[in-house]
């Protein structure tokens, strides 16, 4: 049985510099039951039966992506508090404040905003089309993240929606801090000319004790669309999970980067060519990193799992290891199997079980899979609880750096 952790969290007005009416608070705080067998080319649900609030959780059911929403209690103080009980792990939350409630969306571009209430009852945001035009700034429904508990966002484009609320202990879950801080890598944000001559933002991570005389495998990771190079390095915790990786033996010590590949509208070529021009050589100018392709990586999640298969179908004499997270690629003009390389590179690939990418269609896990079996090559399948979402991703990544990487040559 999963320990329950009693957690408030608290919004002081004098934090936020405008009329405050009233607060609550929306996160991804919902639970569902899974039914995960290890399937790996059947087609899975888009969407769950039914997820669960925080106050009808139960033994036995794991996070999945969503919004729950509810209203804040103003104190004596004048302090808006709010308290759940939840099983280890991390989540993402923000405050709305001013909200105005109305029905459930029936729109698909809209079905996203749609929340789950402490009832289990579903409500959407009156005026939707309104908040979105003003990047939810206005004076309701106005989206903050958690003055006292700020998402790691220190680049212009990195900006994180989300604060990360960390509970439980590291033993339950890898996501977690590190505690001891000698084992504590670093993760820090450089600047770099790309592809088209303009100034990017990158985040490099570097295991705890760096050392520059000694030579370290590179790992190249993608965030999905919409996203930027702070999503993996915040929401992601993948810093967090090097860490643990390494520090247990599980994992080597290697290099890590998260780029920002939205700047280029998911053109794969000019993604492969950034990373084969501008990256890398700007990284070995600065880090001992390993020649052999045997050492380097690249993985991604949603249309960065679509990148990550581009460049396993057109740059397998680059990297040895791919990890495909929540996207596929089995059709259009980039789909290609024939490079004789991909007998010889190892590619794992999978979603969550409740994913979007897990479906029929060309960008979908399953159709790849598939394709994959008809040519006969080689891939390893991984599926995991939750959706597309920052509470599948994680373990898709924990699983790709335990159990997949450097391991082909024992």
């Amino acid at each position: 049985m999963k320990k329950l952790y009693d957690v408030t969290i608290t919004f002081d007005p004098a934090d936020f510099g405008g009329e405050v009416k009233a607060v609550a608070l929306r996160g991804e705080f919902l639970f569902y039951e899974s039914g995960l067998t290890g399937h790996t080319d059947q087609t899975g649900m888009v969407d769950c039966d039914h997820k669960y609030p925080p106050r009808q959780y139960r033994d036995g059911l794991d996070s999945i992506g969503g919004l729950y929403y509810e209203e804040m209690t103003k104190n004596a103080d004048g302090i808006y508090t709010i308290s759940l009980k939840l099983p280890a792990g991390v989540y993402p939350y923000h405050f709305l404040v001013n909200p105005e409630l109305g029905e459930p969306s029936s729109e698909p571009r809209f079905a996203w905003s749609n929340m789950t209430l402490p009832d289990g009852s579903q409500k959407g945001l009156k005026n939707i089309e309104q908040a979105l035009a003003c990047d939810f700034s206005g004076e309701t429904n106005h989206l903050c993240v958690d003055p006292k508990n700020p998402p790691v966002a220190p680049t212009v484009t990195g900006v994180q929606k989300n604060s990360e609320l960390y509970v439980g202990t590291e033993e339950e879950t890898i996501c977690l801090p590190i505690s001891d801080p000698a084992k504590a890598g670093t993760i820090s944000y450089m600047s770099y000319s790309d592809i088209d001559g303009k100034p990017q933002t990158m985040a490099v991570y570097l295991p705890a004790g760096y050392d520059k005389t000694k030579t370290y495998p590179l790992i190249l990771v993608s965030h999905g669309g919409g996203g930027n190079e702070a999503d993996w390095p915040s929401q992601g915790s993948i810093g967090n999970i090097m860490d643990h990786l390494i520090a247990e033996g599980k994992t080597r010590e290697a290099i890590l980067v998260c780029m920002n590949n939205s700047v280029y509208k998911w053109d794969y070529q000019k993604i492969a060519d950034n990373c084969e021009k501008k990256i890398v050589p700007f990284l070995e100018k600065l880090f001992n990193i390993s020649q052999k392709t045997e050492d380097r990586a690249f993985c991604g999640l949603s249309m960065g799992s679509m990148t990550t298969l581009y460049m396993y179908m057109h740059r397998s004499h680059c990297y040895d290891y791919f990890g495909a997270f929540s996207g596929g690629l089995a059709g259009g003009e980039h789909f290609t199997l024939d490079d004789p390389h991909l007998q010889d590179v190892t590619l794992m690939i999978g979603s969550a079980e409740e994913d979007i990418a897990y479906n029929q269609r060309e960008i979908g896990v399953p159709t790849t899979i598939r394709a994959l079996k008809a040519k006969g090559l080689p891939f390893i399948p991984y599926f995991v609880t939750g959706s597309h979402d920052w509470f599948c991703w994680p373990q898709m990544f924990q699983h790709f750096a335990e159990a997949v990487l450097w391991k082909k040559n024992g």
